[in-house]
């Protein structure tokens, strides 16, 4: 056979077995990763105890601030001595921010007719220095006002109440603390000693929770009201009251202003 006939054969054989490498399988499909769905919130409670709200504010002092006049105990050496620098009467107390301190605020109308928790821990007012200490206090009725005398003298207590029985107690120096409640709200009762006649507090009577008294930041915060829409009162031993109307809703804040001027 001619050599040309081999030589075909021979290239057509390698061909045949010389096919290549088989092409490479796809890689198989990645799997899908769940994210566990998010839980849900949990509903709003709808007890009444969840659904109160709050309001607060700040009292501020317009105008001049009142000039003080300084309290003299010379007639009382005892009591002078305890106090070798000058003396400052609290009557009208503006702090350094411009707002004003010992201001009663209280719900004066509005508050649900119930009968209100009174607290068990008592108010203590006390005698330092020949001063009530502090100027203003807050007792719900029938809780315990307890009244002190820290001091190393005799003083005298006496509430000139207009709506609560009025008591007149002389007390000890340093002695059992005198213990005593009332049953009527009433607002401002000043507290006096008929011994030291510059000696003056001012006692306040609720028969709910929703009070403050302002300090040195001239704020105040009512917590726990129930949705409703109140008369608000803030009262001054000599600046006098002035009222807000204030509407609040279900776990809302609401802020009012009390401003007072010198009179």
């Amino acid at each position: 056979m001619r050599p040309g006939y081999w030589f075909g054969l021979a290239i057509i054989l390698c061909l045949a077995g010389c096919g290549g490498d088989p092409p490479p399988e796809p890689p198989p499909a990645a799997e899908a990763t769940v994210q566990p769905a998010a839980p849900s919130p949990a509903p709003a409670s709808n007890k009444p105890e969840d659904l109160v709200g709050i309001i607060s504010g700040q009292v501020t002092f317009e105008g001049d601030k009142p000039v003080v006049k300084p309290i003299s105990m010379d007639a009382v050496p005892a009591c002078a001595k305890q106090h070798p620098a000058r003396i400052e009467s609290e009557e009208v107390f503006v702090n350094g921010n411009g707002t004003l301190r010992n201001v009663f605020i209280h719900l004066k109308s509005g508050v649900p007719a119930k009968a209100w928790p009174v607290p068990a821990t008592p108010v203590l007012l006390d005698q330092k220095g020949c001063l009530f200490s502090p100027r203003v206090v807050v007792v719900h009725t029938g809780q315990t006002l307890e009244i002190g005398n820290a001091d190393p003298m005799m003083h005298n207590v006496h509430p000139l109440t207009r709506l609560n029985e009025e008591f007149n107690v002389a007390q000890p120096p340093q002695g059992e603390r005198l213990r005593k409640q009332f049953v009527t709200p009433e607002v401002m009762i000043p507290m006096v000693c008929n011994m030291h006649p510059w000696m003056k507090a001012f006692v306040n009577v609720v028969n709910h929770p929703f009070y403050a008294v302002t300090g040195s930041e001239g704020t105040f915060k009512l917590a726990g009201v129930p949705p409703g829409r109140y008369e608000i009162e803030a009262v001054h031993e000599r600046l006098g009251a002035k009222t807000l109307l204030v509407t609040v809703g279900a776990r809302e804040e609401q802020s009012v202003q009390f401003s007072f001027r010198s009179n």
